[in-house]
């Protein structure tokens, strides 16, 4: 017997790695199982944009996000946010649906000193919205948001459950749309440093362009109401470009950002890259 021995930073990306691939594997074979007793016709290209767009169409996705800072101040190193997330609707009767979100962050965080980072998983984020099955053009949607303390470092994530409110309020036109989702997380349990109080607003806003193209701005707002006021908030402004189409018979989304941060803590990165990558399941 033999054991192939990898330092602790590389398991992690190989876990993350195969974790992705399992899964991106696996998706579509349960998606093709389901579809093949449903007689809907697959959606084209511009209607599944909108479907994309809105974060409680009932649209099932399975997607890779990852956000990267080259430029953090007075350290030589990069920071990172990679996260796989799956959208999976449950319906609960001809009126309503449950829309399920499971981020499962991967996190490259450098060291206070400068002296190199720490690598490894974050508190797995879930989130529930209650909304309407048959919903008009402005569409909403409420519900618990938990995160569950999976960090693998101290520094990655709170060693406490925490939960709050969410809710999501979205409105589509013709060739654009505009949207929030916002909450708030409160550690339950304990009175040590590692308690959580954070306020979370993500802005959506699309204009769709021909040949399943569009223009996008989506990025959070972030407040950790346990920081003083000067050092509490991280503001983001950008945006970028981004298409649906098709690989074979499978439908994906592939889209870039670029942002720049106008508010933000001490030591916080000024700006970041952001793309998406999305396996579809109308």
């Amino acid at each position: 017997m033999w054991k192939l021995m990898l330092s602790k930073p590389l398991q992690l990306r190989v876990t993350a790695l195969l974790f992705c691939g399992v899964s991106a594997a696996s998706l579509p074979v349960l998606a093709q199982s389901e579809s093949s007793s449903s007689t809907q016709t697959k959606p084209s290209t511009q209607e599944l944009v909108k479907l994309k767009q809105n974060p409680v169409s009932g649209l099932r996705q399975f997607g890779l996000d990852a956000s990267y800072s080259p430029d953090v101040p007075d350290t030589d190193e990069s920071l990172g946010d990679y996260s796989l997330q799956l959208v999976w609707p449950l319906p609960v009767n001809e009126d309503w649906r449950m829309v399920t979100y499971t981020i499962l962050p991967f996190i490259e965080l450098p060291d206070i000193d400068g002296e190199g980072s720490t690598f490894g998983l974050g508190d797995t984020s879930l989130n529930f919205f209650l909304t309407s099955a048959k919903p008009g053009s402005v569409v909403w949607g409420l519900g618990p948001a938990v995160t569950l303390p999976t960090r693998t470092d101290s520094v990655l994530g709170s060693d406490r459950v925490g939960a709050g409110p969410s809710g999501i309020l979205f409105y589509a036109a013709s060739n654009w749309s505009a949207g929030v989702v916002a909450q708030n997380i409160w550690s339950i349990g304990g009175s040590g440093d590692d308690r959580v109080n954070e306020f979370s607003a993500q802005y959506i806003l699309n204009y769709n362009l021909p040949k399943g193209w569009f223009l996008y701005s989506n990025a959070t707002i972030l407040s950790n109401w346990r920081q003083n006021s000067g050092d509490r908030w991280t503001v983001p402004i950008g945006g970028g470009l981004g298409r649906v189409f098709d690989i074979g018979k499978q439908s994906v989304s592939l889209s870039a950002q670029a942002f720049s941060n106008v508010e933000v803590p001490e030591g916080g990165p000024d700006w970041y890259l952001n793309v998406q990558f999305a396996l579809l399941f109308p």
